[in-house]
């Protein structure tokens, strides 16, 4: 019950956030201000013996700078595949990062409510990693929308228009192309 009290005060001082979480790239995006946050989803870990888990060492540009480049003891990791998480705790710590980062606070924890893209041919479980993934990053409220939706709407078609819609997402992956029939 203090907890809920606490996100919900803490997210008032918080922006809301669209997130595409991709295999090449995360974007963010906060609107009136557009495109927040555009970098690469790598994360450089250290093997970390005394919590018996990875300690991060750098996440998005600074890591893709260390690409090929990471001295022993580090791994470059890059915690998405085909548009999923590979890599949970990894995936978690990325987005806690760029959360944090997209906020000009210094002095508590961001707790935004977060809307994620997520490929149309996931899985509930993928899904349900996707939303647990935000919400360990400091999320307080998680909504998902497929990625092909989020594109139509930022591309300003009318979803509320009984038509038929083609839309091509040209990714960090394969591309895909994807038809929509909205039924008004």
């Amino acid at each position: 019950m203090i907890m809920n009290l606490i996100k919900k005060i803490k997210g008032t001082f918080s922006t809301d956030l669209s997130i595409d979480l991709g295999t090449a790239n995360t974007l963010i995006y906060v609107k009136g201000r557009g495109i927040v946050l555009d970098e690469p989803s790598v994360v450089v870990v250290r093997d970390d013996k005394s919590s018996n888990g990875k300690k991060i060492e750098a996440v998005g540009l600074e890591a893709k700078k260390m690409l090929g480049r990471t001295p022993t003891g580090l791994q470059a990791i890059r915690p998405m595949k085909d548009g999923v998480i590979s890599d949970f705790m990894v995936c978690e710590k990325m987005l806690q990062h760029f959360i944090r980062k997209v906020h000009d606070s210094k002095f508590f924890r961001p707790s935004p409510r977060v809307l994620v893209c997520v490929p149309c041919g996931a899985t509930q479980v993928e899904r349900r990693a996707i939303r647990e993934s935000a919400s360990g990053a400091g999320a307080r409220i998680v909504h998902l929308i497929d990625e092909p939706m989020a594109a139509a709407i930022g591309a300003g078609m009318p979803t509320d228009e009984p038509r038929g819609y083609m839309v091509l997402d040209i990714g960090g992956e394969l591309p895909k192309l994807q038809l929509y029939l909205l039924m008004g």
